[in-house]
């Protein structure tokens, strides 16, 4: 599943960054990274973008970038 295909309410956790996507690197940069959990905080009302959570940081990313982050939900 890709963070782009998340709904709010669910934890998921990063399984595989595409790192040559110049957003996902700053994503990365900012603690970003594989075993990291996060979540959908918010969606924009046409969808785009979403806010996501991250090691208490709250970040908007566009469903283009976050089309490059592949995530599996926490039970």
């Amino acid at each position: 599943m890709r963070l782009n295909e998340i709904k709010k309410g669910g934890l998921f956790r990063v399984k595989n960054l595409d790192c040559c996507n110049d957003c996902v690197s700053r994503l990365m940069s900012m603690g970003l990274l594989p075993d990291q959990e996060i979540r959908l905080v918010h969606e924009a009302p046409l969808g785009d973008p979403i806010a996501v959570e991250f090691n208490g940081c709250h970040i908007s990313v566009r469903l283009e970038d976050a089309a490059h982050v592949e995530v599996e939900e926490i039970l």
